[in-house]
């Protein structure tokens, strides 16, 4: 109930900043955009991973109160970020509303952290979550041929990884294999190689945290929790990456060296570089500008 609350708050709130146009574009969210929130798609012992979807449905005012629309839909499947430490699902549901309003279902995930797992860990989980998108697909109609991924900083990394990854086997870490076919990832300002971010970071404690729950050759851990080291001809998908060029916690030649990579390897792609901003402090207008870069990425129709 907090969380719907929450949600409304937010809309009227962007209700209440914009022009006529875009409030009837919100208004058309609210009518058509239906919630199924804390859904269990992974239990590990006595814990429950979470995701929430969002879907086009006809609200019918009595039971069972929305029916689902009849065809399949592009899904996106979003990783927050924080640093593999911190945040949540709920507080990044404002960089889903683009997609809802073009009648996508989303699906918002939560996966384990570093105090309870390691990278590897992380990034099974979500790829644990691809496949729940795969096995529900029927039920909330995920077209699974419009699979994409996002999430930001670490967010990103991981959606990097998940859309990426052939199964490397890591003796007992191996990574779980993806039933789907990944479209596309947008990636937002993810990292995309390890040893050169913790050099960046510089930060003692935070890299223990990194390595604490890894029993295994320290440089392949690295190695293969790195994106740029899964660029195949055969398996990447298109990405987009949007990056400040002035980002303080992943710098910007993360993602240069990453896309010089994909395009040597004739993978579409496309690097946005936001000339003078930080670490997400982007503008309404950049914004916009960034979601037309997508749209025109993936040629779907603004």
């Amino acid at each position: 109930m907090k969380r719907i609350i929450c949600i409304t708050v937010l809309i009227m709130l962007i209700i209440s900043c914009n022009g006529n146009n875009k409030m009837e574009r919100i208004y058309k969210i609210m009518e058509s955009i239906s919630i199924t929130s804390n859904v269990t798609y992974k239990k590990i012992d006595s814990l429950e991973l979470q995701l929430d979807i969002y879907y086009p449905a006809e609200k019918l005012g009595k039971e069972p109160w929305e029916k689902i629309s009849e065809h399949n839909k592009p899904t996106l499947i979003y990783f927050h970020g924080g640093g593999w430490m911190s945040g949540d699902r709920t507080s990044r549901f404002l960089g889903l509303l683009p997609y809802l309003e073009k009648g996508w279902c989303v699906v918002n995930v939560e996966y384990r952290l570093l105090q309870e797992t390691n990278l590897i860990g992380c990034l099974n989980d979500c790829i644990d979550a691809i496949n729940w998108v795969d096995d529900n697909a029927s039920t909330y109609k995920f077209d699974t041929s419009q699979i994409y991924l996002s999430g930001e900083s670490a967010g990103g990394h991981l959606a990097l990884l998940a859309g990426m990854t052939n199964e490397p086997e890591l003796g007992a870490n191996k990574v779980h294999r993806r039933k789907s076919k990944i479209n596309g990832i947008i990636n937002w300002y993810g990292i995309t190689k390890m040893e050169n971010a913790i050099k960046f970071w510089n930060d003692e404690s935070y890299t223990e945290l990194i390595m604490d729950k890894w029993s295994g050759d320290k440089n392949r851990y690295l190695e293969i929790t790195s994106p740029i080291n899964h660029i195949s001809q055969n398996t990447t998908p298109p990405i987009i990456s949007l990056h400040g060029d002035k980002d303080v916690n992943v710098e910007i030649e993360q993602a240069i060296s990453f896309h010089e990579e994909l395009q040597a390897n004739g993978i579409k792609n496309k690097l946005v570089k936001i000339k003078g901003k930080k670490h997400g402090d982007f503008s309404s207008a950049e914004l916009e500008s960034m979601f037309d870069e997508i749209w025109n990425f993936y040629e779907i129709e603004k």
